[in-house]
């Protein structure tokens, strides 16, 4: 039985990846000198997590084709197996764009979106992706971002705008609206700007 869930020595308690994280994070993945495949996988892994707040789990199980359906009606639809759920992702125009150049050239539909399937395996271990993800968070950023932080960031960015935290509960797929609660994290900025009249 394959267990699917955080791996061993991942912080719950990380920081959210908000837009000045994921810059700096987009910025050394271009930088960096690997193979092509390498860098594509990361920088698919990175858009769709930021402009989701997917877990990394549901996002190993997204097809090239789903992505193209999700550019062309603006919407991502993901099966969430924790919830037992399909969760509706609204895609905008700017990560459209994004996903278009990300998935250009491409002409195996069935393929997954993070990875090529390969005669070795058809799939990538949950585990071994999400540490190798983290350390590449942690070793740009540091020891308090890990893939989760996407989804902290994309809650906490929506909490501070003053969304209905129910509406973002229903966005993220969280069972309670309490866990939903507790991943918002205003900066002291956000506090100071929200009391400001």
């Amino acid at each position: 039985m394959t267990m699917r869930g955080r791996p061993k020595n991942t912080k719950r308690n990380s920081n959210p990846i908000l837009e000045k994280q994921y810059k700096v994070l987009k910025s050394y993945i271009n930088g960096i000198a690997t193979f092509q495949t390498t860098k594509t996988k990361w920088l698919r892994t990175l858009e769709i997590l930021y402009m989701s707040g997917m877990r990394v789990s549901e996002v190993l199980e997204v097809r090239v084709r789903d992505v193209k359906n999700a550019i062309e009606k603006g919407e991502l639809s993901v099966f969430v197996k924790k919830q037992q759920i399909v969760r509706h992702i609204p895609i905008s125009e700017k990560s459209a764009k994004i996903l278009s150049t990300l998935i250009e050239g491409e002409t195996d539909m069935d393929a997954y979106f993070i990875h090529k399937r390969n005669c070795v395996r058809s799939k990538l271990n949950f585990n071994g992706f999400t540490k190798e993800f983290n350390d590449l968070i942690q070793t740009v950023l540091d020891e308090n971002y890990s893939s989760h932080s996407f989804r902290k960031g994309i809650i906490t960015e929506m909490g501070v705008s003053g969304i209905n935290p129910k509406i973002i509960q229903h966005f993220i797929a969280h069972k309670n609206v309490s866990t939903t609660l507790n991943y918002i994290k205003p900066t002291a900025d956000d506090i100071r700007n929200a009391l400001l009249r």
